[in-house]
């Protein structure tokens, strides 16, 4: 009969058990089983600060005051919400030709704005957002950052005295002086519903919300902030517009 000689070796190696199993009669043939330790799994659960709402869900429709955001790129469109010369809006400190010039727009036709690397700080505005996209009401003042700028449409110019028509639009160049003033009911609509905003203001959502707080969580269809610091972002997501927010004030829930 072949005799048959088996050796068993137990270790510890890395951690793990190591086996090992080498048979006489099988040269060359060793079976290796090693244990290895799996890492478990940590979960990170963010807990509401004292007074802090936690919003996550989707949106219905998004309306706040005093919000602020990033300026918003050219190329974009000024427009009334009604036209007319009721609604117009002015630019005070556009350099054209080397000289400080005003320039009229009174809301007959929608105001295209263009120029590389442009844009207009609106500083804390009022903002309304749904799926169709993100609308900003420029009421006030808003300063354009430095750069070159386009008009596309029919503006008037003037430094002193009556302002000169310019039908095709006009360029002009734009420093630290050069602010845009319009009355209410003008407006930058975008069609895309991304949108990061913070406060404090008032806030008031409408959507299917799951809402965290110190004392538990709850859901929600509608939501008002009277005033207060908030942080609210929006982004396209399958079947509408997700949103996530944190909110530090007395919020108004059903």
């Amino acid at each position: 009969m072949k005799s048959v000689l088996a050796v068993l070796i137990v270790g510890l190696l890395g951690g793990g058990v190591v086996t090992v199993v080498e048979r006489k009669d099988a040269p060359g043939n060793t079976i290796v089983h090693e244990a290895t330790t799996v890492p478990p799994v940590t979960e990170v659960v963010t807990v509401p600060a004292v007074g802090q709402t936690l919003l996550t869900g989707t949106l219905k429709t998004l309306s706040a005051d005093n919000a602020q955001a990033d300026p918003i790129p050219t190329p974009f469109t000024i427009n009334a919400v009604e036209r007319g010369a009721v609604r117009n809006a002015t630019v005070e400190g556009a350099i054209i030709n080397g000289a400080r010039k005003t320039v009229y727009w009174y809301a007959g036709q929608p105001l295209p704005v263009s120029g590389a690397g442009g844009a207009l700080d609106l500083g804390p505005a009022h903002v309304d957002a749904d799926v169709h996209g993100v609308t900003w009401s420029l009421m006030g003042t808003s300063a354009f950052k430095s750069g070159n700028y386009r008009f596309g449409s029919s503006v008037a110019v003037g430094s002193a005295g009556l302002a000169t028509p310019e039908d095709g639009g006009v360029s002009f160049g734009a420093d630290g002086h050069t602010v845009l003033t319009a009355s209410d009911g003008v407006v930058i609509h975008l069609d895309s519903p991304t949108l990061k905003i913070d406060g404090p203001g008032t806030l008031q959502l409408t959507g299917t919300f799951t809402l965290r707080t110190r004392s538990g969580s709850a859901t929600a269809t509608t939501l008002t902030m009277a005033n207060g610091p908030f942080e609210v972002t929006l982004a396209p997501a399958p079947g509408g517009v997700s949103v996530t927010a944190t909110l530090q004030g007395t919020v108004t829930s059903k």
